[in-house]
């Protein structure tokens, strides 16, 4: 599951000398607004996307600079999937300095706005406290979000969160829920943790001695452990 631009957003922040042709910053042409005088000179939706693949290709040919200075732009006129790219670059280190709360900043901006996988990778970093304080909580709130757009791995987390109690309440029904929706689609990890659990559950009560002998349940599973592969490639 690899995200290149999965949403995006378009906002009209831009410098003043964009719109400053001819123009003061408080003037526009006769029977023209201010707002209509930014729309027309911002990039048509065709140029932002020609853009983001330069930055694309960029990023597959190793040229990490390159493609941080074609998105960064992108990202700061809020274009989601530049900043989710952008947060990358952060995260790892690639192309400009590693700052992990750089990049927390721009995975939040394009997780709040909608984008699936910046809401995984925003998620897996209060998880693992990578360059920031873990937070389970705030991790369980990504992943739920993503969860509930249909992400395997993001379901069976949850679950996991669930089993274990970190960062929501102990709810093994929740978790086998959650575990449950993963392994519909095939998540590997969701299937072998139900395969653990469901068998380990108290079944009915028992018959009586006079009945019959006295059933016994199985053995505790093993402790589960959260699916770690969060997918980074632009």
């Amino acid at each position: 599951m690899s995200f290149r631009r999965s949403a995006l957003s378009f906002g009209l922040v831009l410098p003043v000398l964009l719109f400053a042709f001819h123009l003061s910053p408080l003037q526009a042409a006769p029977g023209v607004t201010i707002d209509e005088g930014l729309r027309q000179v911002a990039p048509s939706e065709a140029e932002q996307e020609a853009r983001f693949n330069e930055g694309i290709t960029a990023y597959d040919a190793g040229d990490f600079s390159k493609a941080y200075e074609i998105w960064l732009p992108l990202a700061q006129q809020d274009d989601l999937a530049a900043m989710r790219n952008v947060a990358l670059l952060f995260r790892e280190g690639r192309g400009v300095a590693r700052d992990p709360a750089r990049a927390l900043y721009f995975y939040e901006r394009a997780a709040r706005g909608g984008l699936v996988s910046a809401q995984l990778n925003t998620a897996y970093m209060y998880l693992e406290g990578d360059g920031i304080e873990r937070d389970y909580k705030t991790a369980s709130f990504w992943f739920h979000a993503a969860a509930i757009a249909g992400v395997p791995a993001a379901r069976y987390n949850l679950g996991v969160m669930y089993e274990k109690g970190l960062g929501v309440e102990h709810d093994p029904a929740r978790a086998l829920g959650w575990y449950a929706l993963a392994a519909r689609v095939g998540h590997e990890q969701a299937l072998q943790r139900l395969t653990l659990l469901v068998p380990s559950l108290p079944g009915p009560p028992p018959p009586s001695e006079a009945d019959a002998a006295l059933s016994r349940t199985a053995p505790p599973p093993s402790p589960a452990e959260f699916d770690r592969l969060d997918h980074g490639t632009p």
